[in-house]
């Protein structure tokens, strides 16, 4: 945010494999929702998951319903990676805990145990190692991150880097308020400052 068709197309452009997070679900199955479902958000939740719902049009949306699965299993050489926004167990709402005690993290791999590595979304970066493997999380690029991180993965090794970046927040502060619902301006714009 704000940029859900340019992000949309970037993706697409350069062939990039995506898995959905909690906003991209609900942005996908949005009109399938049922009404119950659509209370249990808050109201700026809400108008965040509409507002991106009809920037990305009939094609971005269809694309994020059909295309951009909640998980990918991935075999690179050797080894099998999972990824997934959230937890294996809850890919879409789910929730990985950085800095936890390592029996935390084996019961998380314990059933995924084809898996070296399972790779999953948070805002803060982590690596954890078990017996079983690795959980990673890359920390976050957007308007969540304290300090916007990536992971680079060695496949072969399991080595995980990460690398820290910048992006000029007052361009993406103009463009907030050129671009999203005026009631929902000052707390986007607050967490593009502050973090969630």
């Amino acid at each position: 945010m704000p940029y859900p068709k340019e992000t949309y197309e970037l993706i697409v452009e350069n062939d990039i494999r995506a898995v959905r997070g909690r906003i991209d679900h609900l942005i996908a199955e949005w009109h399938e929702l049922e009404e119950e479902e659509k209370e249990n958000l808050s109201e700026f939740e809400r108008k965040v998951v509409e507002w991106n719902w009809d920037q990305l049009g009939k094609e971005g949306r269809k694309w994020l319903r059909n295309e951009v699965p909640s998980f990918l299993a991935e075999k690179w050489g050797d080894n099998e990676f999972l990824l997934v926004y959230g937890s294996p167990y809850d890919p879409i709402n789910g929730f990985v805990k950085p800095n936890q005690p390592s029996s935390y993290y084996e019961s998380i791999l314990s059933p995924f145990r084809k898996y070296e590595m399972v790779v999953v979304g948070g805002y803060e970066r982590f690596v954890a190692e078990t017996m079983h493997g690795k959980v990673a999380c890359p920390g976050a690029c957007g308007v969540y991150a304290n300090q916007p991180s990536f992971a680079v993965i060695d496949t072969r090794s399991l080595d995980v880097s990460f690398e820290e970046f910048d992006f000029e927040t007052g361009d993406v502060e103009r463009s907030i308020r050129e671009r999203l619902p005026e009631d929902c301006i000052e707390k986007i714009i607050d967490i593009l400052h502050h973090g969630p």
